[in-house]
């Protein structure tokens, strides 16, 4: 059986797509992870009198770790988000960069003053929820996930920014039993994806109405 350079291109590009897509779900999994475990050593930092530093630096390092690690998924993501819209993808690669840039204020402010941040992470999940929106909006527009996943990512997303201007105006507690309840949406997309990207990949890609700035690509076929 002889091969062409074409399906030479297609096997290559189709390992280079299932590369992306796990190193994206790995980093996914990995920064919330980091966020999560620092956010609670920060808390306890906090939360008692005579709170270790450690604990603080820590979770401020952990916290920083995610910050480098949610900037990795956009520059993974910028070409493969690129085929749809260059535009799109250099604003979700940004909008992760700003998100890096206020993890690592926060920190800054948190190891100098050693004083509490109120609801600091509601700065952040500004810029993770504008994020995510574009993302979820170009894999629905692709396909290169499950519609139904895209569409809770955009829902999950929606919902993290409602929430923000209502825990800023105490319209709601967010770290209340009621108020946790918005980030479960977005919560659920963020360890679905990861989990399916590097089980399964991405689909193929399908562009249904290009976007701006399209970037011309053959489509390829990956693994479902």
């Amino acid at each position: 059986m002889t091969t062409t350079p074409t399906d030479h291109h297609r096997q290559g590009t189709d390992a280079a797509s299932r590369t992306t897509a796990r190193t994206v779900g790995a980093l996914f999994l990995f920064s919330t992870a980091a966020f999560l475990v620092g956010d609670a050593l920060i808390q306890e930092y906090f939360s008692t009198e005579t709170g270790r530093t450690g604990s603080l630096v820590a979770g401020v390092l952990l916290q920083t770790v995610c910050g480098l690690a949610v900037v990795g998924i956009g520059l993974a993501l910028r070409r493969t988000l690129g085929r749809y819209s260059r535009t799109l993808a250099d604003a979700y690669l940004v909008t992760r960069c700003l998100e890096c840039a206020a993890i690592g204020a926060v920190g800054i402010y948190l190891l100098t003053t050693k004083s509490q941040f109120e609801q600091y992470e509601l700065l952040i999940y500004l810029f993770s929820g504008i994020a995510g929106l574009i993302l979820s909006f170009v894999l629905l527009q692709t396909g290169l996930v499950p519609s139904w996943l895209a569409w809770l990512g955009l829902v999950g997303y929606g919902v993290l920014l409602l929430a923000i201007p209502a825990g800023l105006l105490d319209i709601a507690t967010l770290d209340s039993d009621p108020g946790m309840l918005m980030y479960v949406p977005g919560g659920l997309f963020e360890l679905i994806l990861p989990i399916l990207l590097i089980a399964k990949g991405f689909r193929p890609f399908s562009v249904r109405v290009a976007g701006p700035g399209r970037e011309r690509m053959p489509a390829t076929s990956v693994d479902v």
